[in-house]
């Protein structure tokens, strides 16, 4: 049980990353908006553009695992990411020093995928402590999304899902995000409601869902984003990322003594 949060966590933030390389930005001045909708929308339009994102955060809420002795806090758990879209490079790193010490480092270089996972995680999920597992990405799977009218049909396909949800975004008031001005706009989804618009996710995520974006005024790229489920058997769980685009990202494969090229392990939930 103590394997599922880290590993939905790592789901949850790398899908994200993929999110923000598939799309990228906007002008450099938008008008004032007040559909919540369009905001969203135009949030994601506005990535197009990015070079680099970088994203840093932290996990909240507690996990109850009665076979390691009661709840464990996820507060001390920290991630950092960074992806460099033109060269299709990049990085996450997963501190969680209450999930058994456990520490997971992701990279993608140079059409290869590098995981590195340390602690007793690691032993349980059947991988090398100390050393990265690659594993080859297919060519086609990698590439960011350039041509217009996809960007288009991928904002439009977006759109459509945000008129599906039983309750519509709302637009909150509208904050600081350290220097910039920023929209803040919340999405929530019930259980119930998941479990009609997708059966198959709410297998996973079987808990009332709420995600807060804050997008910068100036360009409606994303500031902020918090999101949250509260689950029957784990409880409340939540994540803060914060980002920065087009700045430096160093992004390098790791030394060949610290590689192997056994095959991933399937992980399931006990």
């Amino acid at each position: 049980m103590t394997r599922r949060p880290l590993f939905h966590i790592a789901s949850i933030a790398a899908t994200l990353l993929l999110v923000l390389a598939a799309c990228s930005n906007a002008a450099s001045q938008a008008p004032a908006l007040t559909d919540p909708k369009e905001i969203l929308a135009q949030s994601v339009a506005s990535l197009k553009d990015v070079k680099t994102v970088e994203a840093v955060g932290t996990l909240t809420g507690k996990v109850e695992a009665a076979q390691l002795g009661g709840s464990l806090d996820l507060s001390t758990t920290t991630i950092a990411a960074a992806v460099d879209i033109p060269n299709q490079k990049a990085k996450l790193t997963i501190d969680a020093p209450s999930l058994m010490s456990t520490k997971v480092e992701a990279l993608l270089v140079d059409g290869f995928a590098y995981l590195k996972v340390d602690g007793v995680l690691a032993g349980l999920a059947g991988l090398p402590a100390g050393k990265y597992v690659k594993t080859e990405i297919p060519q086609e799977s990698g590439k960011p999304i350039t041509n217009p009218s996809e960007i288009a049909n991928q904002v439009d396909d977006f759109k459509a899902a945000l008129d599906k949800l039983p309750t519509p975004p709302t637009k909150e008031a509208d904050e600081k995000c350290g220097d910039q001005d920023c929209y803040h706009v919340q999405v929530k989804i019930s259980a119930a409601d998941m479990a009609k618009l997708n059966p198959e996710a709410a297998q996973t995520a079987n808990g009332d869902v709420q995600i807060d974006l804050w997008s910068r005024k100036s360009d409606l790229r994303p500031a902020k984003l918090e999101a949250s489920i509260a689950t029957t058997e784990m409880g409340t769980i939540g994540i803060t990322l914060t980002f920065k685009y087009d700045g430096t990202v160093d992004v390098s494969a790791p030394p060949a003594d610290q590689v192997t090229e056994m095959p991933l392990p399937s992980i399931t939930a006990p």
